[in-house]
C-alpha cells in the first residue's frame, strides 16, 4: 500500500512538473527599432524587432508588415521605399504591438552632399502687366521636424523654359537660382547680372567674398498645366554644391 501511494505521488509530481514546463508565457511587450525612418524611393533601411520576455511561448503569433506596400515594403528585416507618402512597419503579437513610422520621398535636392526630400513645391507665374506669362518661379521646400525649412528656388523667363542655361557663361535674359538653409539663415543666391555674367550673394544678400561659380547648370521645363521638371547643378569655388532633379506638379499662383 505504501509503494502504491509513493508511486501515485511521483506520478502527480511528474504531471505538475510537466505542466509547469509547458505553461503559456505570453509576449508582454514588443519593441521595434528604429521607431521612425525617412527614405527615398528605392532606399532600404534595416528594421529589428524584439520582445519581452524572451522565453515567451506565443512568438509564433508575431507578425511584421507594412501598412501600405505601395509606399513602403517590408521584407526579411528591412523596409524599402516604394512610393511617395507615409506608412508604418507594424510588429504585433497577441494584444501588443509597436510601429516604425516611415516617410518616403520621391524627389530630393542636395546641398553639400546632404539630401533633402521635397515636401511640396510652389510655382509663381508673373504677368508683369502683360496678358501672357513672362517669368516663372518654382520653389521646392523641405520641412524639418523642428520647424525649420530648406528651400531651393529657380526663377526663369518663359522664353528660357526648356533651355539648358549655363550660369558660368553670359546668359541673355534675367534668371536666378537660390538655395536657402535653416529658414534663410544660410545659403547662396546666384543670378545673371545685367551683362549676363553670374552674380553671387549669401542668402542675406551680403557679399560672400572671393567666391566664383565653377558649375552652374539650370534647366526648367514646362510639361503642361502645373507640371514642371527641374534639373540644376551648381558648385562654388569654396566647395559648396547644390543640385536637384525634380519632376511633379507645382501649386501655381498668379501675382
Amino acid at each position: 500500500m505504501k509503494n502504491l501511494i509513493l508511486q501515485s505521488s511521483a506520478f502527480l509530481l511528474a504531471l505538475l512538473l510537466a505542466g509547469a514546463c509547458h505553461r503559456d508565457i505570453p509576449v508582454e511587450t514588443v519593441e521595434i527599432n528604429p521607431t521612425k525612418a525617412t527614405l527615398f524611393v528605392g532606399e532600404t533601411c534595416p528594421v529589428t524587432v524584439s520582445w519581452y520576455p524572451e522565453e515567451a511561448t506565443n512568438t509564433d503569433e508575431l507578425q511584421v508588415y507594412s501598412t501600405n506596400e505601395t509606399i513602403a515594403k517590408y521584407h526579411d528585416g528591412a523596409v524599402t521605399g516604394v512610393g511617395k507618402g507615409d506608412a508604418a512597419v507594424t510588429a504585433s503579437c497577441g494584444n501588443v504591438m509597436a510601429q516604425c513610422r516611415i516617410k518616403v520621398y520621391k524627389d530630393k535636392f542636395l546641398k553639400n552632399g546632404k539630401p533633402y526630400g521635397i515636401d511640396y513645391a510652389t510655382g509663381y507665374q508673373y504677368y508683369c502687366s502683360e496678358p501672357t506669362v513672362q517669368e516663372v518661379e518654382i520653389i521646392l521646400v523641405h520641412s524639418e521636424p523642428n520647424g525649420n525649412y530648406q528651400k531651393f528656388d529657380a526663377w526663369v523667363q518663359v522664353g528660357q523654359l526648356g533651355q539648358e542655361l549655363d550660369f558660368t557663361k553670359p546668359i541673355e535674359g534675367w534668371s536666378y537660382v537660390g538655395v536657402y538653409l535653416n529658414n534663410n539663415e544660410d545659403g547662396y543666391l546666384v543670378f545673371a547680372s545685367e551683362d549676363g555674367t553670374p552674380s553671387i550673394h549669401l542668402a542675406d544678400w551680403s557679399d560672400p567674398g572671393d567666391v566664383t561659380l565653377t558649375r552652374g547648370i539650370l534647366k526648367v521645363e514646362h510639361l503642361g498645366f502645373t507640371k514642371y521638371r527641374i534639373h540644376a547643378d551648381f558648385e562654388l569655388s569654396n566647395g559648396y554644391r547644390f543640385s536637384t532633379d525634380w519632376e511633379d506638379s507645382a501649386s501655381l499662383q498668379d501675382s
